[in-house]
């Protein structure tokens, strides 16, 4: 079995292995909520950026250039039937950036697609998954924030509304009072003050953490994000 952390005397795997486990982290937090995905991914981030990250010229290496019998260390560049570790990898990255407003995972996450540049520009057929993270830098950050209490009728029907549109590049936090809004108001200081409305499950519909008016119903919610 692979070794996702890289511990003494075991193969630290490849830089595939790292950015499909996050990117799974990342789906199910934003599908429970529950922080311990979010802080799994966050310290496999680290360990791949420590052991692939391609500091010089951004994007990762396949391997970790511990097999010495490895002679040339390559950076995948094609999306085929499973999409490369890089394109993967600067999607999380900029996923991660959202949720702890971390300046420095947005520009690992944008040198990555720069890294991949020349072929995007010549054919950029070959890196589908890669024009969708730079669709997605492009973008101003978006956050969607359900402040509730987990389990709760009103916040699952302000939650369930969120999953009826699509909104690929918008990220998907509850503020449930607990240890989840805790730790990502940590980093993140609108999280902190976002609670219930009389009462109400709340929902927050921000481009930057800049905020509309929260809102109860889940009417209200699908007005504004169908706008």
């Amino acid at each position: 079995m692979r070794n996702f952390r890289g511990g003494k005397g075991t193969v630290p795997g490849f830089a595939e292995d790292y950015a499909f486990v996050i990117q799974g982290l990342l789906d199910l937090y934003e599908a429970d909520f529950d922080v311990d995905w979010l802080k799994f991914a966050i310290e496999l981030q680290e360990t791949q950026d420590r052991i692939f990250l391609d500091e010089k010229n951004g994007g990762y290496f396949s391997t970790s250039g511990e097999d010495k019998s490895v002679l040339l260390r390559m950076k995948e560049d094609n999306d085929g039937a499973e999409p490369s570790s890089n394109s993967i990898a600067a999607i999380n990255l900029l996923r991660l950036a959202q949720l702890r407003e971390a300046k420095e995972y947005r520009e690992r996450g944008e040198k990555t697609i720069k890294a991949f540049g020349e072929i995007l520009g010549r054919a950029p057929t070959a890196l589908p998954q890669m024009l969708v993270a730079f669709d997605y830098s492009l973008g101003k950050p978006r956050q969607i924030v359900i402040a509730g209490e987990r389990g709760k009728a009103d916040t699952k029907k302000l939650l369930s509304e969120v999953r009826t549109h699509y909104l690929p590049n918008a990220t998907l936090i509850l503020a449930d009072q607990g240890e989840g809004q805790k730790y990502l108001g940590e980093k993140l200081e609108a999280i902190r003050a976002m609670k219930k409305i009389d009462g109400k499950a709340a929902a927050y519909v921000c481009e930057d953490f800049t905020c509309k008016a929260p809102v109860t119903e889940a009417s209200k919610l699908r007005e504004l994000l169908s706008r």
